[in-house]
């Protein structure tokens, strides 16, 4: 029996605390529905701390506020106070030559088509070291190193002999042998040629018939010696590399572009190129040569531009800040608008337009991409529109409010209900 009875009691409290919950509910919903009535009649339009009204607002259908992207409303009114508090300026839609940017960190190297190598022409023994330390600046066919060779010693003695033996052939010989003596002469000739023996330097063997027991090695061309082989003393092979040149009055700048980018890249574009080390200085080159393959880790394609370099200011291994200037549409001004006119919504692309003085029109657009402080229009506007390209965030954030206020408050039917008071 009062196992029976605390079971209805339990049930009783259970019924009773389930009633004052609804009840409490009801109340709460009441009072939050005869807020908002008043918020949408006082508050939003009345309110004298607002400081923009909605002029005009997306048409309604079938009784219904609309909601989503399309509900905000298309045109929004500010005070010429709160106006020129707020920074608002305007800037008018015109036609432009604009130029697009590419961006980019380059690393300057040699021109691999400046640079040569100085060889061992013929096996022998460097006996002296006209050029001994790189860096060196050097001029095409300047001596660089002496070498003695046993070879080349012997080659001079049968061009001296094959020489005599022309000559007293030619006194009192055959046909026959003699075309045999000149021919053994220009083989032998054509072999210290071809060991780097200068024609001026078989005159002088003609002339004085004494061979000499070293060679000159020169330099192949005008430049710098960035790598030394040779050391005084060593014996060294005919293709041997002693010295490499290079010819820095002209560089290579080697540069990154990313995936995205890579299309408005080509060939003979004009890249201007700035240096830490000479910050008052612009350098200038074109593009030579892009990569046809994609760098799958970085996603970027590798970029060479040719950059003229005459007081060799560029050094190789030096990190430059690079910009390649693409003309959009060259031959005809693009109508463009300023970027700071642009709201971005991920979805859209939206501007404010003044219409009349503190009048501002929100207005769908469809841009081109990016060309340095401005985009292409390709629709949703004229020349001559003046768009908004400061504070345009703030009109946007109190349409946006003011059309959500007014959204709620038109979707609520009949009026507040008062809140029931229990004594």
């Amino acid at each position: 029996m009062i196992a029976e009875n605390n079971h209805e009691m339990k049930k009783s409290r259970h019924k009773k605390g389930t009633f004052i919950i609804l009840i409490s509910t009801i109340l709460i919903a009441i009072m939050g529905l005869g807020y908002w009535k008043w918020f949408k009649s006082e508050g939003v339009h009345k309110h004298p701390g607002a400081t923009l009204e909605v002029a005009k607002e997306m048409p309604s259908h079938g009784g219904h506020t609309p909601t989503g992207p399309q509900a905000l409303p298309l045109e929004v009114r500010l005070s010429p106070e709160v106006a020129q508090r707020a920074c608002v300026r305007t800037e008018a839609v015109q036609r432009r030559q604009l130029i697009k940017e590419v961006q980019t960190v380059g690393r300057i190297t040699y021109d691999e088509r400046r640079l040569k190598y100085a060889t061992a022409w013929i096996d022998g023994r460097i006996d002296r070291l006209y050029v001994d330390f790189t860096g060196v600046k050097v001029e095409k066919d300047a001596p660089l190193v002496l070498i003695y060779s046993p070879e080349l010693l012997s080659t001079q003695e049968e061009y001296l002999l094959a020489m005599e033996t022309l000559e007293r052939l030619e006194k009192g010989g055959s046909p026959q042998p003699i075309a045999a003596a000149k021919a053994l002469l220009e083989a032998t000739e054509k072999r210290l040629l071809l060991w780097g023996i200068k024609p001026h330097q078989i005159q002088e063997l003609q002339k004085t018939k004494k061979a000499n027991t070293h060679m000159i090695i020169h330099s192949p061309i005008s430049g710098t010696v960035i790598h030394k082989n040779a050391l005084e003393g060593m014996y060294v092979k005919t293709g041997e590399k002693l010295y490499t040149i290079a010819d820095l009055s002209q560089v290579w700048m080697l540069a990154d572009i990313f995936e995205y980018e890579i299309a408005w890249v080509k060939l003979g574009q004009r890249v201007l190129i700035t240096s830490s080390a000479y910050p008052q200085e612009t350098f200038e080159g074109r593009v030579a040569f892009i990569d046809p393959f994609l760098n799958e880790k970085t996603r970027t394609i590798a970029v060479r531009m040719d950059v003229p370099n005459p007081a060799e200011k560029l050094k190789p291994g030096m990190f430059v800040d690079a910009r390649i200037q693409i003309p959009i549409e060259e031959s005809v001004p693009v109508l463009s608008v300023p970027v700071t006119a642009v709201l971005d919504t991920g979805v859209r692309k939206l501007v404010y337009v003044e219409r009349h003085p503190g009048h501002y029109q929100r207005i769908e657009v469809k841009i081109g991409p990016r060309a340095g402080n401005y985009y292409p229009v390709v629709s949703g506007l004229k020349e001559g529109d003046r768009v908004v390209v400061s504070a345009n965030y703030l009109i946007d954030a109190q349409s946006t409010l003011g059309a959500a206020a007014a959204a709620y408050g038109g979707a609520i039917e009949g009026e507040a209900v008062p809140p029931v008071h229990h004594h």
